[in-house]
């Protein structure tokens, strides 16, 4: 009976080993990235030098996340970069052409930090709780801001300027257990006759992690 016992241990370290050892000591980085798309800019005419300012990730703190440690892509007839501002640091794209392009630029990069994170500027939050309040929540929709200036004004009726924004964060992995995606969404139209910082909504959503199915 004892020699059975043992045979059967021996044969369920082995089955461990070869099928789910593998899977258990596997680790998968967090990653981040955030997808840019602002339409309805091409045709515009500039004014000298037109700039159109965009929020960045960054966590409950404001430490800012992608763009502090890589270089920002430079999307064509644009410079990037980022600049501080009186809400904080935004994304600001830069044009002295004489008539505008469209935005698109997917940006991503693997890192260490786990953590949840938002779109920022936060200009206001449900019930006015703290920014770190916030991201406790599973879900809900904040107020950020993006900026507009220097386009020379185009008539009444021009199309809107379309912001869609997506940032997605965490998803790493360690011992079979998944962390949060954090992921954080703007997805609005302002018109294309606004100048200044435009308060727009943000939607923020939590995918809960967990123990990954063998």
């Amino acid at each position: 009976m004892l020699n059975l016992l043992i045979a059967i241990a021996i044969l369920a370290v082995v089955v461990f080993l070869l099928f789910l050892g593998p899977a258990f000591v596997s680790t998968t980085m967090p990653n981040d990235s955030y997808l840019i798309e602002i339409t309805g800019l091409s045709g515009l005419a500039v004014n000298g030098t037109a700039m159109i300012m965009i929020p960045v990730p960054a966590n409950a703190e404001g430490e800012l996340v992608i763009f502090e440690s890589s270089s920002v892509r430079q999307p064509a007839g644009w410079w990037a970069g980022i600049r501080e501002t009186p809400y904080g640091k935004m994304l600001a794209f830069t044009t002295t052409e004489g008539y505008a392009q469209d935005i698109s630029i997917p940006s991503g990069e693997f890192e260490t930090k786990e953590e949840p994170r938002l779109l920022m500027p936060v200009l206001a939050t449900p019930d006015n709780a703290s920014v770190a309040e916030f991201t406790r929540a599973m879900s809900g929709t904040y107020t950020t801001v993006v900026f507009l200036d220097g386009f020379v004004s185009p008539s009444e009726d021009a199309a809107p300027i379309s912001f869609d924004l997506r940032y997605r964060g965490g998803e790493g992995m360690k011992h079979l257990i998944k962390e949060d995606t954090w992921t954080t969404t703007v997805n609005t139209a302002v018109p294309s006759t606004a100048s200044g910082f435009v308060p727009v909504p943000a939607d923020y959503y939590v995918i809960p992690g967990g123990l990954m199915p063998l």
